[in-house]
């Protein structure tokens, strides 16, 4: 028979675990559901102002790398239909950062183009959380990099993906907008219906910053990732 201060102290013990738990959980990495576009395709010429944006799922603001709170209140937008993945993206900035902008690579998978101001995409259809994935990046002139990154750490730049990539300069900072087609991930045999995907918003001022944080320098840590949920499962090749 269980005495009164045993119960009592179960009651923590069991109110403990379950707290515990919740905290796992919130401290997992992010997820975000992608809803099926009902309008127009947006205009991928990186102003943001297509009204189908106003019915994406939007991101909770990006954080730096171990998950502190950045005063620039970075975010994502994204949405999908039959063919294409949609992404927007809006990058506030201080008065000097956009003066200070880097804008150094000037040509399509220039060297390196990380070291600019830049949004860096990282995704894997088949969800494993592990490599190989793709990588996009795309400066503040639109000037863009995609590669496959494998497991010893190389980027292969043979695959040559088409999609639509486009960036603005504005006075309070700098957006971009993607539309890729899910033809373009033909490396992956099948996708599934939970994508492992990360954005990186890299300044040259000194800040990197996470929708998933990834904990150290690199930011090639699949298994720290987010999720894209509900993507329709098809075949990519």
């Amino acid at each position: 028979m269980l005495t009164a201060t045993r119960l009592v102290l179960l009651m923590l013990l069991s109110a403990a675990s379950l707290l515990s738990a919740a905290e796992d959980k919130k401290s997992g990495p992010p997820e975000i559901t992608v809803p099926k576009l009902t309008q127009a395709a947006p205009k991928i010429d990186g102003t943001l102002d297509d009204a189908a944006w106003k019915d994406a799922a939007k991101s909770t603001p990006l954080v730096r790398t171990y998950g502190e709170a950045s005063s620039l209140q970075c975010t994502f937008r994204i949405l999908q239909d039959d063919k294409n993945l949609y992404i927007a993206v809006d990058c506030p900035e201080t008065d000097s950062g956009i003066k200070a902008l880097k804008l150094d690579v000037t040509e399509h998978d220039g060297d390196p183009i990380w070291d600019d101001d830049c949004i860096e995409l990282f995704i894997d259809p088949s969800g494993k959380r592990d490599f190989p994935y793709y990588q996009i990046i795309i400066n503040p002139k639109s000037v863009t990099f995609d590669v496959q990154m494998n497991g010893n750490g190389d980027p292969d730049k043979g695959w040559d993906p088409k999609y639509e990539a486009k960036a603005q300069i504005g006075k309070s900072g700098w957006t971009a907008e993607f539309a890729l087609p899910f033809a373009m991930f033909d490396r992956t045999e099948k996708s599934a219906d939970e994508w492992t995907f990360n954005l990186a918003h890299s300044r040259s001022a000194g800040e990197a910053l996470y929708w998933a944080p990834v904990h150290d320098e690199s930011s090639h840590q699949p298994a720290k990732f987010g999720k894209l949920k509900g993507i329709a499962v098809r075949a990519l090749k």
